[in-house]
């Protein structure tokens, strides 16, 4: 995976490690990219996470997010956790808000605008779901990401920026525990129940049964028993093994908690067309962002042709102009390994050159080029060539 993909083009992986992982993220921080990261395990469980540059600044999805969220509230911001009235208002409140990230994140971001919690707090707060979901990620025996960075999200405005390597690392860490504590095929993430509470109560210390009976109701799972302990997992994992292998304790799934937010009500701006100019003239760049911006479209101009492919597998331009004559680059090469691209198959690229003779436009059509503009570049033309092949509607 030497360049992100597109939104559409999911990439599968088989087991994904704390190496697949890293990999990943890098190539994502080596990109810059920004937009949202959306892993999923197929036909069952999705997890997006929203990135900056590379960085994290926030993740959620999963089996139990909502869960998760009020769990590590409770655990990071008590006092807003525990003021029931102002946490039931702030809950109503977000419900009639227009998301601008998601909406457990959209809280957290108010609260310190509200001084209702600090920074420190805060950062605590997602760095402990991140664990959480990263934890999660290595049970999946197989997932596909792809990534959409056409969103109109105010990345730029993030609380953290959080390097995802100071994270998958412990992760991994805390899930190999996990492993040797023999509990790896067994998830926290499922409710217990007691089975048999007489053969229980025979079987472990009295204390430890008046714990059982007032925790384990069908409610809560491995994980919430360990943050309402104030335990490690692995340490919790570790004391309910023995019951749960011998049938009085058993293990069963649970539905998430009802989101106070439904998607319907998430900000879904209104797309727009991308224009994108692969060109090593700055000056052409800079004239095509002149033409392009005032008639509605967005415009990416590439001037570093060696990153042109990389470039437009994380954008998704939806119509490209490709300069043929660059150093270091060659227009046609560029234009050909496009289209090898299952994604672009169809894209519209136009080539702009300042010999458009026959032999030009035939071995241009050969690579798969759609058309031509001639330099230097006229404003109507161009934007007729827009019109032809990329309207607005």
């Amino acid at each position: 995976m030497d360049t992100p993909p597109t939104e559409n083009y999911s990439v599968p992986i088989k087991g994904f490690v704390a190496s697949k992982q890293t990999y990943l993220f890098n190539t994502l921080k080596k990109h810059q990219f920004t937009g949202e990261l959306i892993l999923s395990y197929p036909g069952n469980l999705e997890w997006k996470f929203y990135i900056y540059l590379g960085r994290i600044v926030y993740g959620t999805g999963g089996e139990h997010s909502v869960r998760r969220w009020r769990r590590n509230l409770g655990a990071y911001l008590p006092e807003i956790a525990s003021d029931q009235g102002f946490l039931e208002r702030e809950l109503q409140w977000i419900a009639d808000q227009e998301i601008k990230i998601c909406w457990e994140y959209d809280l957290l971001k108010r609260w310190l605008s509200l001084e209702k919690t600090s920074r420190n707090q805060v950062l605590d707060m997602i760095n402990a779901i991140l664990m959480e979901i990263f934890f999660d990620l290595n049970q999946v025996p197989e997932i596909t990401f792809l990534l959409n960075n056409d969103v109109d999200v105010p990345f730029s405005e993030q609380l953290f920026l959080i390097d995802s390597n100071k994270i998958i690392t412990p992760a991994w860490k805390l899930w190999q525990q996990w492993l040797g504590a023999e509990l790896g095929d067994r998830s926290p993430n499922k409710a217990l129940v007691i089975k048999t509470p007489q053969e229980l109560k025979l079987r472990c210390p009295p204390k430890v049964y008046q714990v059982f009976t007032k925790l384990i109701n069908g409610r809560n799972t491995i994980r919430d028993l360990a943050w309402q302990l104030k335990r490690d997992l692995n340490q919790v994992g570790k004391l309910l093994l023995p019951y749960i292998q011998e049938g009085y304790i058993s293990l069963n799934s649970i539905a998430d908690l009802q989101p106070p937010v439904s998607q319907s009500t998430i900000f879904q701006p209104e797309k727009t067309r991308l224009v994108a100019c692969i060109d090593d003239s700055p000056a052409i760049c800079q004239t095509m962002n002149g033409i392009v911006k005032p008639a509605g479209y967005r415009f990416l101009a590439i001037t570093d042709p060696i990153k042109a492919i990389a470039t437009i597998l994380a954008s998704k331009p939806d119509i490209i102009f490709l300069d043929l004559v660059m150093p270091n680059a060659n227009g046609y090469e560029i234009c050909a390994s496009v289209r090898k691209l299952s994604f672009f198959r169809n894209t519209p690229i136009i080539v702009l050159t300042s010999n458009d003779g026959m032999v030009e436009r035939m071995r241009t059509k050969i690579v798969g080029a759609t058309d031509f503009l001639s330099k230097p570049i006229q404003p109507d033309e161009v934007l007729q060539m827009i019109s032809k092949y990329c309207p607005l509607t």
